[in-house]
């Protein structure tokens, strides 16, 4: 989603920014991107919320890397897709320290996506805002101002000629730039897709589920997901358990960026059912904040998982695209089921 520029303070920090490319320890050099550290003063920011925070990082202005607006990371944690808000798909590598935190980025490469043969769908129109990795192979991509879900091919990213999917029923009277920001598809097949909406206060957003072979708009069904006030979904991701976890903005000219973290179970994910998840984590001055609009989700050891969020500049020279990395505990995740 793009944005029109506030005043805001991107550099509020749970972190400084220091260092230039870092040399990882899992074999090679993070090229073209700058560490963004802990403050030291402030030790206790090492976990927020439910979450564990295990490095951030600076993204470059150039090459092609902007604007980012969905995000997929591999299961080993060493390579990254994603795609831009002008049509583009971005791949990178990713490098750890020894510790295991995101220690930096490299290795770029910005494609255009091939786009369906309507004339009408150029520019501004193919404002892509999700990337869903499917189980089977391929990829979604869902787009907003122009509203449909295209599916590609490709093993290691989105490629060749998409195919349309039959739009969830009552998009097509969604904003232009509210449409579908949050996409993901299950281990079960079937994919949840997240109306963003107006910015007007309310909660409740539409949304859908099917299978990810779906013929007609009937095999949509309709369900609602619950946001917090003045908060809007962006993104969602998978859980090997079937839940999702889905990422939530908000932007204020006072308050700024802020971001949730929310954790829907997977028995929510039904037709007719309202989400409404339990908070994880919020991203909220004076933690690291900007316009988060990408997400993605890997396995760690005994349960735990990985959560990568990345920002979308808005290609402002006040703003940055963050990649941030975070480690969920397994008890983290059951606690909120139990609690329910």
């Amino acid at each position: 989603m793009r944005l029109r520029t506030l005043v805001i303070p991107f550099c509020a920090l749970l972190a400084v920014a220091g260092g230039c490319a870092a040399v990882a320890g899992n074999g090679g050099p993070a090229e073209s991107s700058v560490p963004v550290a802990l403050d030291s003063d402030r030790p206790a920011l090492a976990e927020v919320g439910a979450l564990r925070f295990r490095g951030a990082l600076r993204l470059p202005d150039g090459a092609g890397v902007g604007g980012l607006s969905g995000l997929w990371v591999s299961d080993s944690g060493d390579r990254f897709v994603a795609v831009s808000d002008d049509g583009k798909s971005v791949t990178g590598r990713l490098f750890y320290d020894s510790r295991g935190h995101l220690a930096g980025a490299g290795q770029y490469d910005a494609r255009r996506l091939v786009l369906d043969k309507d004339p009408s769908h150029r520019g501004r129109l193919n404002d892509s805002e999700d990337l869903a990795r499917l189980p089977g192979g391929g990829w979604l991509v869902p787009f907003e101002r122009n509203h449909r879900i295209l599916r590609y091919d490709g093993a290691g990213r989105p490629e060749g000629a998409p195919r349309k999917l039959p739009m969830p029923p009552g998009l097509e009277t969604a904003p232009s730039n509210g449409g579908v920001e949050a996409l993901a598809a299950l281990p079960d097949g079937r994919i949840l897709a997240i109306e963003e909406g107006d910015d007007d206060g309310v909660r409740e957003r539409h949304a859908w589920i099917a299978s990810a072979d779906l013929k007609t708009v009937r095999d949509w069904q309709p369900l609602t997901y619950r946001a917090a006030p003045r908060f809007r979904p962006t993104a969602a991701a998978p859980l090997p358990d079937g839940g999702v976890l889905v990422l939530e903005r908000r932007v204020s000219l006072l308050g700024g960026w802020a971001a949730r973290i929310v954790h829907v179970s997977a028995d929510s994910l039904r037709g007719g059912a309202t989400m409404d998840g339990v908070e994880l984590a919020r991203l909220e001055p004076p933690l690291l904040t900007d316009n988060f609009e990408g997400m993605a989700v890997r396995p760690g050891a005994d349960g735990d998982q990985f959560v990568y969020v990345v920002s979308d500049d808005n290609r402002s020279p006040l703003q940055r695209t963050y990649l941030m990395m975070f480690q969920i505990p397994a008890g983290a995740l059951k606690a909120t089921v139990a609690g329910r």
